[in-house]
């Protein structure tokens, strides 16, 4: 076995199996590419909200307990797995260009969306309050929580998120890996989530998606990198 690899060596001396580079590389891709596709997944099962207001978003919560429940689950998942492909991301750009937007971009946004996946817990304590104390009491207990002192920055961090991807997007177009398309989507897609209503369930959804849609091209770039050939031993 050749060290720090996964397999064996051939005939020949050709290296056999995988080597941990092209493991971490495979694991990455996918997980870039299953993360967008849950968050899609996540927000097409996410309840229908009536208006923008905190009754409406309570209300939408617990109304279908199992669909809050799937929903929130894939939403969880979608950012933990998103967060951890993207800490290969930077390992793509080979020259200088674009290399410090991609790292800064990469470490906000895997920031963010490690962040994010715990606050979906949010859902769960909504819905349960939802259907168990009156609306005003329930409207009441949640904008408590909201206007908590420490919490509201722990949640301004996923603006350093809705930033780092721009800069991610920005730095992989520099550096060539990926076409400039992609931070044209994300600039659409982030503008269309302030003026899309959210009471367009499916629409809101597919906007907010396509910030992330990107990252799926991104995951085959990464997946492509794992299929370079294998070095031969001498």
């Amino acid at each position: 076995m050749r060290d720090g690899g996964l397999g064996g060596t051939g005939p020949g001396g050709r290296v056999s199996g995988m080597t941990n580079e092209t493991f971490l590389y495979r694991l990455a891709g996918g997980l870039l590419i299953t993360g967008p596709a849950l968050t899609f997944a996540g927000m097409l099962t996410s309840p229908s909200q009536d208006g923008p207001g905190t009754a409406d978003y309570i209300a939408s919560l617990a109304r279908d307990e199992t669909m809050t429940q799937v929903s929130a689950m894939l939403l969880h998942y979608s950012n933990m797995l998103t967060g951890l492909g993207l800490l290969v991301v930077p390992l793509l750009v080979r020259g200088a260009k674009g290399r410090l937007l991609t790292l800064i971009g990469t470490l906000a946004a895997v920031l963010t969306m490690l962040n994010i996946s715990g606050a979906i817990k949010d859902d769960w304590w909504r819905m349960v309050i939802g259907n168990t104390v009156p609306m005003d009491v329930a409207v009441r207990i949640s904008d408590a929580v909201d206007n908590s002192a420490l919490l509201s920055p722990w949640r301004d961090v996923a603006m350093l998120g809705f930033l780092g991807l721009l800069l991610l997007y920005i730095g992989l177009a520099r550096a060539g890996v990926l076409g400039w398309w992609a931070t044209g989507v994300y600039v659409v897609a982030l503008v269309g989530m302030f003026t899309v209503p959210v009471s367009l369930t499916l629409v809101y959804g597919v906007v907010f998606t396509s910030l992330f849609a990107p990252l799926t091209v991104v995951g085959a770039r990464v997946l492509g990198r794992s299929t370079l050939p294998e070095p031969v031993l001498v």
